[in-house]
């Protein structure tokens, strides 16, 4: 739409443990690191045993799932320096 580019990525492998680094689940999921949206497939007779699985594994590591962008700010002193502030909600 409008020239915009997206990429779309298939990540097999991602089973419990992978944010452990069973399998090559930690390659798999640090792939999904970049994305704007994560859309999660599973099968309908085992879907909220899957999406709760998938859940932990993707943010144990660090892909925050149906959540706002932290808020981080960068404070320039005016003595020089700066500082960082993020806020999680």
């Amino acid at each position: 739409y409008k020239q915009a580019e997206i990429q779309i990525l298939d990540l097999p492998g991602i089973i419990e443990g992978a944010s452990q680094g069973v399998g090559k689940g930690r390659q798999v999921i640090a792939a999904a690191r970049t994305a704007d949206l994560v859309l999660l497939f599973m099968e309908a007779s085992r879907a909220e045993e899957q999406r709760k699985m998938l859940e932990h594994e993707l943010e144990t590591m660090g892909i925050r799932l149906n959540q706002e962008p932290p808020d981080v700010r960068i404070i320039k002193h005016a003595s020089g320096g700066l500082s960082s502030l993020s806020f999680f909600f």
